[in-house]
């Protein structure tokens, strides 16, 4: 009887929702994934920071190099289900039997596949570790083999919850897991476990995420078995296509790690590392607006709302630029005492690939805001295409450029991957979704940038911290004097109101 009033008010919320309220909900819903996305963040940050300080360059390195062969495997144990789930409940919401049937159908089929990939991960631990002539991977790899069939559940809980937009308990799900995660590691750290205490906090926090998740979604559907082997078709269906995205993707991402791992030493991976960690702070819009931006554009495009789809296309993009431009240029002004300050002297050789890979982050991150627009819109076949042409690219640049030029040369080699894989999704979603962009308002922006960043750069030779902080302030005021519409300047001022209301209500 709950979970049936849960989705009663679920859809009464949803039909009740005028254009506007609909703007600001989504608003919200970024709002509340944004806030789990700072969470998730700011800990993998402060983690980073007591590894390097605690393990050392080398420590740091083995720690990354672990979680990025997991996070590999960890794509085939989920098989794109997740997404699937998302695409599917967002389509499905009003049809509260469906919504069991392929909700039951994602969790079962998540732990069986994420089972059979543990035990892969196990007999494939000491061959992995040969690759990287790495000999203390191999324990590593088998330790966080145990963590494998939990995360492919978590995932799909995490994705059942997403698709519902019930950002509320999606926020608590993913904060929780980050503070277990924190405390386990930080602890088993200090205690003087080192990197096997870090492996094994992470393997105890999936777990605990894992039935948090449960305890969460039991409330939004029941079990039904009904048509389960049709589900399974439909669900892996479209689950391998964005497996297949979502794989080269991965490795699209992890390139870098993996052949620094590969040409380099652990030494070395720690030390790009802590700029990929500093780097990941940029992801945080983008990577909260798509959490919503998916299931938004899968109701819009089954709904034929073509307008509701350009508006929140143009909204993403334009707020996304105008927050993140700001900030990549402090960071930028102030990046070596930033990783002097927080990480040590020793790390100083990661601060010319940060500069590096801020460029390339900030520009993409603008059409990454979108999310998987390509496939809200049933073009998922399309994503692995593309993803294999900026993968391709990567792939190529770290291998010639590496040995050549160490880390510096595998940011460079992420940095041109990324403008590449952005250029692509971008012409892709405007060519399947037939929105217009206004491309010289981001022309504008650009040539405005570069001439601060021109002029901040002379005057860094008499101060340059007063030039950072000038840099900072002045991008902020040009963009909110020539770039922001007065509609987007009273859409923010009835959006602060609203937020205050909403609080004052609460507290």
């Amino acid at each position: 009887m709950v979970m049936k009033q849960n989705f009663n008010k679920f859809r009464e919320r949803e039909a009740k929702a005028a254009p506007t309220d609909q703007a600001k909900k989504f608003t919200f819903d970024v709002g509340w994934a944004f806030l789990s996305s700072v969470v998730a963040l700011f800990i993998g940050f402060l983690l980073s920071i007591v590894l390097a300080r605690w393990l050392g360059a080398a420590g740091l390195g083995l720690y990354r190099m672990t979680l990025t062969i997991y996070g590999v495997g960890t794509l085939f144990a989920t098989f794109g289900i997740p997404s699937a789930l998302i695409k599917y409940i967002a389509e499905y919401k009003e049809d509260e039997e469906k919504i069991h049937q392929i909700t039951s159908c994602s969790f079962i089929n998540a732990v069986i596949i994420g089972l059979i990939a543990a035990v892969a991960f196990l007999f494939l631990a000491p061959f992995i570790a040969g690759i990287f002539k790495m000999p203390e991977l191999s324990t590593l790899l088998k330790i966080i083999a145990l963590a494998v069939p939990f995360a492919s559940l978590y995932q799909s809980q995490v994705g059942l919850l997403n698709g519902l937009r019930e950002m509320k308990h999606f926020v608590v799900l993913m904060a929780g897991h980050s503070v277990l995660m924190c405390i386990l590691i930080v602890t088993l750290v200090l205690l003087g476990f080192g990197v096997k205490g870090a492996i094994s906090g992470w393997v105890i926090s999936v777990a605990g995420a894992c039935f948090l998740g449960s305890f969460l979604s039991r409330k939004f559907f029941k079990f039904n078995l009904r048509n389960y082997i049709q589900n399974t078709k439909k669900i892996l269906s479209f689950g391998g296509k964005m497996f297949s995205a979502n794989a080269i993707n991965q490795i699209n991402y992890q390139a870098d790690i993996l052949l620094i791992g590969y040409f380099l030493t652990a030494t070395q991976v720690g030390y790009y590392a802590v700029a990929v960690s500093l780097s990941h702070f940029f992801w945080i819009i983008p990577d909260s607006t798509q959490k919503i931006a998916y299931p938004a554009a899968s109701e819009y495009w089954g709904n034929n709302n073509h307008a509701a789809l350009q508006t929140m296309i143009d909204k993403s993009m334009k707020y996304t630029a105008c927050a993140l431009i700001p900030i990549g240029l402090g960071v930028g002004f102030f990046a070596n005492d930033i990783i002097a300050t927080i990480y040590g002297e020793e790390f100083i050789h990661a601060v010319l690939p940060l500069l590096i890979l801020i460029i390339g982050t900030v520009i993409v991150s603008i059409p990454k805001s979108l999310g998987a627009t390509i496939a809200a819109v049933n073009r998922p076949d399309l994503e692995p295409k593309k993803i294999i042409c900026s993968a391709s690219v990567n792939v190529v640049l770290n291998i010639l450029l590496i040995p050549r030029f160490g880390i510096t040369g595998a940011a460079i080699a992420t940095m041109c991957s990324l403008l590449i894989g952005g250029a692509l999704h971008l012409f892709l979603t405007i060519r399947l979704t037939k929105v217009k962009i206004n491309f010289a308002w981001y022309a504008k922006l650009g040539i405005m940038s570069l001439f601060v960043i021109l002029v901040c750069f002379f005057l860094r030779q008499v101060n340059h911290h007063l030039a950072g902080i000038i840099a900072f302030i002045s991008i902020i005021a040009i963009i909110w004097i020539y770039f922001l519409s007065y509609e987007d300047k009273e859409y923010f001022h009835d959006l602060i109101k609203t937020i205050r209301s909403y609080f004052i209500s609460r507290f």
